[in-house]
């Protein structure tokens, strides 16, 4: 594998860590019996965008800097 395929893992891993501990702390949770696509699912659709975003961009420097 390349340096690209192990920051493609690292950045799912830490992402899916940092949004569970989000959730942890503010008590977000959300089920399908509201309907497949609600309004809470979009938040977490968000989030996990936004949180993926920030891990990756910070992987490259500090990889970048290595």
């Amino acid at each position: 594998m390349n340096k690209k395929s192990y920051v493609s893992i690292l950045v799912v891993i830490i992402t899916y860590i940092i949004t569970r501990i989000i959730y942890k702390l503010t008590g977000f949770s959300y089920s399908f019996s509201e309907g497949i696509l609600n309004i809470k699912l979009l938040i977490d659709l968000g989030l996990w965008i936004i949180v993926a975003v920030l891990v990756s961009t910070a992987l490259n420097k500090i990889l970048s800097n290595i």
